[in-house]
């Protein structure tokens, strides 16, 4: 639908243009000149090309135009606008001075120069045209905060925070305007100037809490916590149920390592329905970590009763699942994680790393089978995830379907150039698959390229010893199993392979 109006609006464009052409040249002899006609004539052609994507061929003509027209302003801004689409910027720069030469009150010729200074990094000349600019139209807010944003992108910052005081004296304060000066006091190491700032902003809208929660930020991030927490009370004050400010008063309060307090005092706010889930989720979040390291059973109960409370009342959040999934993994309840991770991938399928989990949940279990079917699903919904091809391969390897597992590799193998661990894996998975299927040269391929990439992996040294056992070279396939085994292999039966010089 856009295309088709891009296009109606041309040739509309065009006919205008040819008909204006043609009501030029029938007017000539009664009150035109023949010399302007042809300039006119000259001047639509060139607009033609420039609507057609000629910009080369239309920069030629703007150009014959001002030979016979050495004023001819309107010429010299169409050439500046296709050099600077060209990123010729000086000749676009040469261009443009001529065109304001020429026209010496045009706003727009005006603000192209200012935007080839800037793009060229001169940015205290950008900032002079728009000086100007801003004393003959002393009503525009527009003219104003380019002039500011100019001098301070030239680094001259006291110059440009002046500008945004004239602004704020012209046309009140705003929040835009606030933040930039906080921003830049802070920049300059002037915190007293960059709290007074959003003070102005409270000041000027008192019930705005989202102003008193920026005072507050501000406050904690200096370390002012008896301030910070004053302006929270305020905050509850103005909304005694705002979620945010409950939080960070039960934050600030918590004395000591008393986590468990502390989550305790978030239970109102996590059974509120109208609270923000991420904000909840924010709250909740470090403590996955810390209850997986720590394995205190207090911790551990208080996080996954908010965990509990969440999905409860965001049911529908596939986030309030995946949480509440990693904690109970990370608890040692795996089938509920399951059962939580399902659920996830139920309310949203797009989130690749809740397959990953059930994946390696599966693995770890040895449930091939929902691992199959689980990698099976994921590979339709992410073909170009190397994970999910990796996974497939190994259950159909782990069921004896190694023809299939071959063909999954492969494709997995495809997609390992920024993960040579993986690749690794692959190849000797690939392997191991082709020595099952008694194709041994291809076994042994797979297998020496991935002994290439480490020539101390385990796994591949196992499976290594096993083909040169099958190939009846006992004696090297037994050094293999002892470089397996001095490397790390975790296969209970790689002793005995040894000691009995057997499989």
């Amino acid at each position: 639908m856009i295309n088709n109006y891009k296009t109606y609006l041309f040739f509309f464009l065009l006919l205008v243009c040819t008909l204006l052409s043609n009501n030029l040249q029938a007017q000539a002899p009664k009150t035109v000149p023949e010399e302007e006609v042809n300039i006119q004539k000259i001047f639509i052609d060139a607009t033609k090309d420039k609507l057609l994507g000629k910009y080369e061929e239309a920069i030629v003509l703007y150009k014959e135009v001002l030979k016979l027209d050495k004023n001819n302003h309107a010429a010299a801004y169409e050439m500046a606008r296709l050099y600077e689409v060209l990123d010729k910027d000086e000749k676009a720069l040469t261009s443009i001075k001529m065109a304001c030469a020429l026209d010496a009150n045009n706003e727009w010729y005006k603000m192209l120069l200012a935007d080839l200074y800037h793009k060229n990094n001169k940015n205290k000349e950008a900032a002079s045209i728009y000086e100007d600019l801003s004393k003959a139209n002393p009503t525009s807010e527009f003219f104003y905060s380019k002039w500011a944003f100019h001098l301070i992108s030239a680094k001259e910052i006291d110059k440009g925070i002046k500008v945004y005081n004239d602004y704020e004296k012209k046309f009140g304060v705003t929040e835009e305007v606030v933040r930039k000066k906080h921003a830049l006091y802070l920049g300059q190491g002037n915190p007293k100037k960059a709290e007074a700032e959003l003070k102005k902003l409270i000041k000027r809208f008192p019930r705005a809490v989202e102003y008193h929660h920026l005072l507050a930020g501000f406050y904690t991030q200096t370390g002012q916590d008896d301030k910070a927490s004053e302006t929270y009370n305020t905050i509850l004050d103005l909304d005694p149920e705002n979620a945010k400010a409950k939080i960070a008063i039960a934050g600030k309060n918590k004395t000591g390592n008393n986590d468990i307090m502390y989550l305790t005092s978030l239970i109102p706010v996590f059974e509120k329905q109208d609270v923000n889930i991420d904000l909840k989720i924010k709250e909740l979040f470090p403590y996955i970590n810390k209850v997986a390291e720590t394995k205190d059973d207090e911790l551990k109960v208080a996080t996954l009763n908010l965990a509990k409370i969440l999905s409860q009342v965001h049911p529908e959040e596939a986030k309030s699942f995946s949480i509440y999934g990693d904690l109970l993994y990370y608890t040692g309840n795996t089938d509920d994680a399951v059962s939580k991770y399902k659920k996830t991938i139920e309310l949203d399928k797009t989130v690749f790393t809740v397959w990953e989990q059930l994946m390696y949940i599966y693995h770890e279990q040895n449930d091939m089978e929902s691992l199959l079917n689980i990698t099976n699903d994921a590979m339709d919904l992410f073909p170009n995830k190397a994970k999910a091809c990796y996974f497939n391969g190994v259950a159909n390897s782990e069921m004896n379907n190694h023809k299939d597992a071959i063909n999954i590799f492969r494709q997995a193998l495809m997609m390992t150039a920024k993960n040579p661990r993986l690749k690794l894996d692959i190849l000797t998975k690939i392997g191991r698959s082709y020595y099952m299927t008694k194709k041994y040269d291809k076994a042994e391929k797979s297998l020496t390229d991935a002994l290439e990439m480490n020539p101390k992996d385990p796994t591949a040294l196992e499976y290594y010893g096993d083909l040169l056992f099958t190939n009846g070279k006992v004696a090297e396939a037994v050094n293999q199993w002892k470089a397996a085994m001095k490397n790390g292999s975790k296969n209970k039966d790689l002793q005995e392979k040894i000691n009995k010089k057997s499989l």
